[in-house]
């Protein structure tokens, strides 16, 4: 096994690992809350596959922007968001069962919708994109469905190690990611500082605060919630991304990586703030 293979395996594990340890502490009919409530999954789902796409494929229509950078921020625009996710949702207020009705529903629906979503960007930008609906939904399912079903089926079956098998494979799952994100981040440095000069970073910071407003905005009455879905909205799958993006550009992965880390990079340090001020506005309600 080569050194990327490794890397591959070492991040993939942490997010299994992270699923498994939502799903433990989950309950079966947590993940069908924002179907029963679909006035508030609509909500939702427009937010994440409505307006922050609206919003990306405007502004990487009017910039001028790089291909690569065009093709990546087009990409995350309609991915779903990561499953590591469900844990910030929580930590900034939001319900439980909230977060992880949003990690199903916003799955499920991405599934449908992205097929259409390349299509229509792909005729706006006039491009040919090789797209495998069956890949994608083959990774979705890998990262998240099965991981998740199996921490909810063992939670159900053995619920006296519920709490010690969510809280080590969070642990694991966490070092995992840090260790696989930092051997990427190695590799990509010398692309990031490129992207970064050329103005890249000014219009990914954009797109997340845009994210983040219309989450916030769209979350229904419950404080906690607006947070989770701000946070859902600001974050996107980087394997579907990437995925999607090296379809659509082929024999540009390693400047498509690149875009993808600055995003997740300058996602985390944007979204710090309003999680912490989601936080007390919280502790204070």
């Amino acid at each position: 096994m080569d050194l990327e293979a490794l890397v591959k395996t070492i991040l993939l594990g942490g997010i299994l690992l992270i699923v498994v340890s939502i799903g433990v502490r989950a309950r079966p009919q947590d993940t069908l809350q924002l179907i029963r409530n679909p006035k508030l999954g609509l909500r939702a789902m427009t937010a994440m596959f409505v307006a922050v796409p609206a919003f990306v494929l405007i502004v990487t229509k009017f910039l001028p922007l790089d291909q690569p950078v065009r093709v990546a921020l087009l990409a995350l625009a309609i991915s779903p968001m990561p499953p590591i996710v469900s844990k910030k949702e929580i930590k900034v207020g939001g319900d439980a069962n909230y977060a992880i009705g949003l990690q199903v529903l916003g799955t499920l629906f991405s599934i449908l919708v992205v097929p259409f979503l390349i299509m229509l960007f792909a005729k706006v930008f006039g491009m040919t994109v090789s797209f495998d609906p069956f890949g994608m939904s083959k990774l979705l399912i890998m990262t998240v469905g099965a991981p998740l079903l199996a921490g909810i089926i063992f939670g159900r079956l053995v619920p006296a190690w519920r709490e010690p098998v969510a809280v080590w494979a969070g642990r694991l799952g966490t070092a995992a990611l840090i260790i696989g994100a930092a051997a990427v981040l190695f590799k990509t440095w010398p692309m990031i500082m490129v992207l970064i000069g050329s103005g890249a970073l000014v219009v990914i910071i954009t797109i997340i605060l845009f994210a983040l407003a219309v989450g916030h905005w769209l979350g229904g009455p419950d404080a906690g919630n607006r947070g989770a879905l701000a946070i859902a909205c600001a974050a996107r799958h980087p394997g579907v991304a990437l995925a999607i993006s090296v379809g659509a550009f082929p024999g540009r992965q390693v400047e498509l990586t690149g875009v993808v880390v600055v995003f997740l990079l300058a996602n985390l340090a944007v979204t710090l703030p309003y999680a912490k001020w989601r936080q007390r506005a919280t502790a204070r309600g």
